[in-house]
């Protein structure tokens, strides 16, 4: 593990609280944190650990106002959730078994695929089109294809933490879930569960930096709460024109140095 200075701390909550805001206003606020962690120095395994991390803890101020809108599917949501927390489990534990060169290597590609989803994130409702109006009330659908997809959307969150949003939207859309405000809500609640189960694997191996962790998770919350301030007042536009050059930029450096 590198030795970290402080101004590297005050760089990771920089970058943290940038990280805040942004899922607050457009989301893929871990493409802006994982890049600052390996440029750090971590191995990719504890940059994974410790970004995912605090991506659960930003999760969790919007988990809890997502209760109303989930409350009529309870059952559906139990059980998908159930099957996020062994997709990120699954995820987070070929991480671990990735040997560190193979993940050093791809790590920058991972990075720039996920940048470029983001972009085409606004298409995403077009291109994919939508079935027949879906919620999920039963837990009959876990087992069905829809089941089948959201076990891989789970597994590649909880392996790639910064593609399991594009990838949830993806999904949700495909599935049939009409309703914004409830495709919203189980974004964060069943994301929260694939990164829950993630985090335990990378704990239950010491593959988290707590020390780093900790600034994250301030710098995180602290965004999140200025983002929501600002949400009516920043166009999300300009947001996601950052993320996507951060993404890119970031992309080409590590790219540059492999």
């Amino acid at each position: 593990m590198p030795s970290i200075e402080p101004m590297h701390l005050a760089v990771l909550f920089v970058a943290s609280l940038a990280a805040g805001v942004v899922n607050a206003l457009a989301g893929g606020g871990s493409l802006v944190t994982l890049p600052v962690l390996l440029g750090l120095g971590l191995p990719p395994v504890v940059a994974s650990g410790t970004n995912a991390v605090a991506a659960w803890s930003g999760l969790l101020g919007g988990a809890l106002r997502c209760r109303t809108v989930l409350a009529p599917h309870a059952v559906g949501v139990r059980a998908f959730a159930g099957l996020s927390a062994i997709g990120g489990a699954i995820g987070g534990g070929l991480v671990i078994l990735t040997p560190r060169g193979l993940l050093e290597a791809t790590m920058p590609w991972m990075i720039l695929a996920a940048t470029v989803c983001f972009l085409v994130v606004p298409w995403i409702r077009e291109w994919i089109g939508g079935g027949d109006s879906w919620a999920p009330g039963r837990t009959a659908d876990v087992f069905g294809w829809r089941g089948a997809v959201h076990g891989l959307v789970s597994i590649l969150t909880g392996f790639f933490n910064p593609a399991g949003g594009v990838a949830m939207v993806a999904a949700f859309q495909a599935f049939g879930v009409a309703d914004l405000a409830l495709a919203t809500a189980l974004k964060i609640v069943l994301g929260m569960a694939m990164t829950g189960a993630s985090v335990a694997v990378f704990v239950s191996v010491g593959a988290v930096s707590w020390p780093l962790a900790a600034v994250m998770i301030a710098g995180t919350v602290a965004g999140g709460w200025i983002g929501a301030a600002i949400a009516l007042a920043v166009d999300a536009r300009l947001l996601r024109g950052t993320v996507l050059a951060w993404g890119g930029a970031m992309s080409a450096m590590f790219l540059f140095h492999a």
